[in-house]
């Protein structure tokens, strides 16, 4: 069956998934204080889900490094400004004709700050985030995608272009059609794979 359609991962497969990591200028523990707050029993998996929003992320990073959460936030927005995309999958994005969707596990700064930053709702068919759905399995958000895109697309029609190996796994026990992203060299690969 010909690939109709293209399912792309964002952190680590289009993206350096990092970016909430960059300094904050005076605050030298910004990265500590960040990734020990993220690391909390289930915090990231409840702010990934919609259950915690960035404002709760704020609140909690401003206490530990004893700021106010809105320069916590302006900083948070700041990152997300400034994300940085693999050069050469953002061609290939640019290139295929074929529709495509971004399928990703972000919470709600994704939807707010990422995506009209950099028009992501112009460039993709749609964009489905766990956030939004309440729902972190990818195989689960692929066919959210594959449903608002076209409900007459069979997944072994959606290629899902992912850097983990369980998410490209369980898309393709659904009968999907996955690559395993590891890097920009993987670019002639995908290539190849859309003309068959």
């Amino acid at each position: 069956m010909a690939i109709r359609v293209l399912l792309w991962d964002f952190g680590d497969t289009m993206v350096d998934e990092r970016w909430m990591l960059a300094p904050m200028v005076g605050v030298p523990a910004w990265q500590e204080a960040y990734t020990r707050v993220l690391r909390q029993g289930d915090f990231a998996d409840r702010r990934n889900l919609g259950a915690i929003s960035t404002q709760d992320v704020a609140a909690n990073v401003g206490k530990v490094l004893g700021i106010l959460p809105a320069l916590v936030r302006s900083h948070m927005e700041e990152c997300s400004r400034k994300v940085v995309f693999f050069q050469r999958v953002l061609e290939l994005t640019n290139q295929c004709k074929l529709p495509q969707a971004i399928v990703t596990v972000n919470p709600d700064i994704f939807t707010e700050i990422v995506v009209p930053t950099f028009q992501l709702d112009r460039r993709f068919s749609t964009i489905i985030t766990s956030w939004e759905c309440r729902n972190s399995r990818k195989a689960d958000l692929c066919d959210v995608a594959r449903a608002r895109l076209d409900r007459s697309l069979r997944r072994d029609e959606c290629l899902l272009i992912d850097n983990k190996l369980e998410n490209v796994s369980a898309w393709c026990d659904r009968g999907g059609v996955s690559f395993h992203f590891h890097s920009e060299d993987d670019m002639s690969s995908i290539r190849e794979r859309l003309r068959h």
